[in-house]
């Protein structure tokens, strides 16, 4: 019996770690990817952007967001950038009901994923932004930000 314990243990490491090694890195192409928005519409990344910002957890979302407020409405448009959130931790029931009518009241478009392995390529710091710079199709640079000076100086 343990030795089945340890072994479901040692394939489940194994199938996150292989999660894991699937992160973007530097250098690396970024993938085509389409995600529905707060509006329930669908958008794909275009092949010309710049930056992408990624949050999972509520306090990293907060600060991307108090950020983009105060930016004139055409800001992640003129930057070429996307903002990404992973919401598929949240319980569906306060994502119905809460957040998505909230996102729906924001100037700019939040690409939502809403499965886990919809972003499982992008790189992630507990209680941080992901900001990616990209150039040519290519990861150039990969930041985790948790304040809104360093997430202004690196747009």
């Amino acid at each position: 019996m343990l030795k089945k314990l340890l072994l479901v243990a040692l394939l489940c490491l194994g199938m996150n770690s292989g999660v894991f090694a699937a992160e973007l890195q530097v250098g690396d192409s970024l993938p085509t990817i389409t995600l529905k928005d707060q509006h329930d519409k669908a958008v794909t990344v275009a092949a010309d952007v710049q930056t992408l910002l990624f949050t999972i957890e509520k306090p990293a979302s907060d600060l991307v967001n108090t950020y983009l407020l105060k930016q004139d409405k055409a800001f992640l448009d003129t930057k070429k950038a996307y903002f990404l959130a992973d919401i598929s931790g949240m319980p569906s029931m306060i994502t119905q009901m809460f957040a998505i009518p909230k996102m729906q009241e924001r100037p700019y478009s939040i690409l939502l994923a809403h499965d886990a392995l919809d972003t499982a390529f992008m790189p992630r710091q507990k209680d941080h932004v992901t900001l990616l710079k990209v150039k040519a199709g290519k990861v150039e640079k990969i930041l985790f930000v948790n304040d809104e000076a360093t997430l202004a100086q690196n747009f």
